[in-house]
């Protein structure tokens, strides 16, 4: 009997839905052809059409058209991610997923959602999130059979494998990329594989065969009108002569790419990598003049490029080191701490603006509940033309609800106690799951601290080779701080970590206690971790002492009673 009623049920419950859902607007072909020519034309512009793109997505809920909604989406995100709202790119691009979701013959947008997400990822040099993406965009490429796209892809894959210094991995996907004759017949796409070679040939210290890649580029293009690559293709060889001992031909071809430059100042760019390069060949032949001399020209010519700079002023100062020359070789250190220093400033202060793109993010769903609380008015508006049907439904299923409830109702006692089991072990799976994220972070804090260990290991090598005057480690030295440097960029997702593990905790901080400096809130943050005085001054790099100091400043600026501690404080009045 129960089956049987809820058979019947059912039965009428999806008869109704669908004559319902028969009755909902659809796109007419007039709209769709509107709402595509209006994607077309805010296209050729995704840095200011932003009102635009919102519009056309508005269009697109109203007429039910999840193409022109998804598209319009996907759009957006790149609209966000050219105005650096990268929160707000990452929002639009999951809403598009959900959507897809429901319709899987959109499935072939999930593409270029996951290539954008990529290289939001790339440009914020997280490359092993973003090659998780990459592969899942060539996957669908491969499915639809857009061979220009998963080459592209690839492209993205192995550009990201050269970045995470992983350079087998860049020759296995190049030679690869080789096999294909579409590939080899394009030159741009051919230019590029041979750079990518040349760079991972170059990684792996085989500077013979890196030369032979770049030769190949060079010889493709060195009738052409681009200056400025042939000059650095020049430049590049000129540095693998250089690695490989062969210093009279590394200068020959400096030079060569210098006259090619000369006095154009649109190359200034390839001018400060041609002089840092003149700099290295010059102290290698033992000639501090003229290494000098390269390396205040680099600081010219490219001052906006903070590594050239830091690199010319660290080679500076150890040239000026070594000739006792003391007061220049201080200043080009104190000029290189300084500029380490302000690296990591700014790296300090990207941090703290992601509570200012949570922010815009959270003002990006009001306006998209805004435009739901619109898409419901018109939902209204159609229920009054199915009146009719529900009008015939209504009696039958009043009676269909009275019997149902009565047997919901009988069903209810019986599994009272399971659904309390239920309870408790979702629980128990909550807390373990909590558990799980903490011991995460605990692992993320964990690699943050071996990379200022390493850190402080390259700083003691330093400072030993300056002493005792070896240039091989000094520059053994400067390969590890670059290596190092390149791959900083755990403390981005420490602060995801903490963000993750305390939703908002950094603007409840700031909100509460406007006066606070950028270090007071992490000091903040790492006593709401329930870290101690000696864990927090390992991750901060700095003595216990100094923590303790920080701490007791922290306190009075909060104006926190003599009889409570900061740390309950902060437990007491933050969520």
């Amino acid at each position: 009997m129960k089956t049987f009623t809820y058979n019947v049920f059912m039965f009428f419950l999806l008869f109704c839905v669908n004559c319902i859902h028969c009755q909902a607007p659809k796109a007419s072909k007039n709209q769709i052809k509107y709402i595509d020519s209006l994607s077309e034309i805010a296209k050729k512009d995704l840095i200011g059409n932003g009102d635009a793109l919102k519009h056309i997505i508005k269009l697109s809920q109203k007429a039910n058209y999840p193409k022109g909604e998804v598209r319009g989406l996907v759009n957006l995100g790149v609209y966000y991610t050219n105005n650096s709202m990268i929160d707000s790119a990452n929002f639009v691009y999951d809403k598009s997923e959900k959507i897809i979701q429901h319709h899987p013959d959109l499935d072939f947008a999930l593409s270029y959602i996951y290539n954008n997400k990529a290289v939001i990822l790339t440009n914020q040099e997280l490359h092993y999130q973003a090659l998780k993406y990459y592969h899942k965009s060539h996957k669908i490429n491969l499915k639809q059979g857009d061979k220009k796209m998963a080459m592209i892809t690839k492209m993205n894959i192995l550009n990201c494998h050269l970045a995470l210094g992983e350079p087998d991995k860049v020759i296995a996907y190049s030679n690869e990329l080789m096999k294909d004759s579409s590939v080899v017949k394009q030159d741009d796409l051919k230019y590029q594989i041979y750079s990518s070679l040349a760079m991972a040939h170059y990684d792996k210290k085989e500077y013979g065969k890196a030369i032979n890649w770049w030769s190949a580029n060079l010889e493709n293009i060195k009738d052409s009108d681009r200056h400025g690559e042939i000059s650095y293709l020049m430049t590049n060889i000129a540095d693998a002569h250089r690695s490989m001992g062969n210093y009279n031909i590394a200068l020959e071809k400096a030079l060569n790419a210098k006259n090619i430059i000369e006095n154009k100042p649109q190359f200034s760019a390839y001018a400060a990598s041609n002089a840092i390069i003149l700099g290295k060949i010059y102290n290698s032949l033992d000639n501090p003049k003229q290494a000098i001399l390269h390396f205040e020209n680099a600081t010219i010519k490219n001052p906006d490029d903070p590594m050239d700079l830091a690199f010319s002023y660290k080679n500076l100062g150890a040239i000026y080191e070594r000739i006792e020359t003391w007061d220049l070789s201080s200043r080009y250190y104190e000029k290189y701490g300084s500029l380490v220093d302000s690296l990591y400033h700014t790296r300090n202060e990207d941090i703290s603006k992601i509570s200012e793109g949570k922010i815009q993010l959270l003002e990006e769903e009001y306006k998209n509940e805004l435009l739901t609380k619109d898409n419901d008015i018109l939902s209204y508006k159609n229920e009054k033309q199915k009146l009719y049907i529900i009008s015939l439904l209504v009696g039958f299923f009043s009676l269909l609800f009275i019997l149902l409830s009565f047997i919901l109702y009988k069903k209810y006692n019986k599994s009272e106690r399971q659904v309390e089991l239920l309870k408790e072990k979702e629980k128990k799976i909550l807390e373990t799951h909590l558990q799980s994220r903490e011991e995460e972070f605990l692992a993320t804090m964990i690699s943050v601290n071996e990379r200022l260990e390493k850190l402080t290991y390259i700083k003691r090598n330093l400072s030993s080779a300056i002493k005792y005057n070896n240039r091989d480690e000094i520059i053994a030295a400067e390969k590890k701080l670059e290596n190092f440097i390149s791959s900083t960029s755990d403390l981005t997702i420490l602060k995801d970590r903490i963000e993750s593990q305390y939703p908002g905790i950094t603007a409840q901080i700031n909100t509460r206690f406007p006066e606070l400096s950028s270090n007071d809130v992490r000091h903040c943050l790492l006593m709401k971790l329930n870290l101690s005085i000696k864990e927090s001054a390992q991750l901060l790099s700095v003595s216990t002492h100094a923590v303790k100091m920080a701490r007791k400043r922290l306190k009075k600026k909060m104006n926190i009673p003599e009889d409570m501690t900061l740390k309950d404080h902060l437990q007491n009045t933050m969520y």
